[in-house]
């Protein structure tokens, strides 16, 4: 009897696949063109299928289990990417999920505060002032995006804004006094 080294393990993965696809040993003879007699020693560890067999095992198994198809490949010396079963890059995932419409107020309403609290100032006097600045946002074609990114840059790129020139009256006067009437 002709020994082979992987026998068993090649063995353990032909008779999972079988279970997997739900065949005989005649349907796994027929899904990978060998003998009866062939499939028969393959699940026995007393023969090992050709590589070309077990790529043509591990595409069928995939899309019942990709980790054992992926076990099946390795064996044959090949990988499921080289199967043309599996990107190098796999897609990238589904969006995120929408803000259900219910939860909108209630998220609003937390940016009108957050916006409150930071300059101490009522929700009630934010709300405009955010509405007045979303809006003008809008028209100019800013995204959220666009946006944050500017308000979160430091300062120091945007230009200040000019002081007011001096008044004779305001430039004699020392800094910090006020003006007084008499009356």
């Amino acid at each position: 009897m002709t020994i082979f080294p992987n026998a068993r393990t090649t063995a353990g993965l032909v008779v999972r696949a079988s279970t997997a696809l739900g065949l005989t040993q005649q349907g796994l003879a027929d899904l990978v063109s060998g003998s009866l007699r062939s499939s028969q020693r393959w699940t026995a560890a007393q023969a090992v299928p050709s590589a070309e067999q077990l790529r043509t095992l591990a595409v069928a198994v995939h899309a019942h289990d990709a980790g054992l198809a992926r076990e099946i490949a390795a064996e044959a010396g090949t990988t499921l990417e080289a199967l043309g079963l599996m990107s190098l890059h796999p897609p990238p995932g589904p969006p995120p999920p929408s803000t259900p419409p219910a939860l909108v107020p209630l998220l609003v309403e937390s940016v009108v505060a957050a916006a409150a609290e930071a300059l101490d100032a009522s929700p009630r006097v934010m709300r405009p002032a955010l509405l007045a600045a979303l809006e003008r946002a809008e028209q100019a074609g800013l995204t959220l995006a666009d946006v944050l990114a500017v308000l979160s840059a430091p300062a120091a790129g945007l230009a200040a804004t000019p002081a007011a020139p001096a008044t004779p009256a305001t430039a004699a006067r020392p800094s910090g006094a006020t003006k007084t009437t008499r009356g």
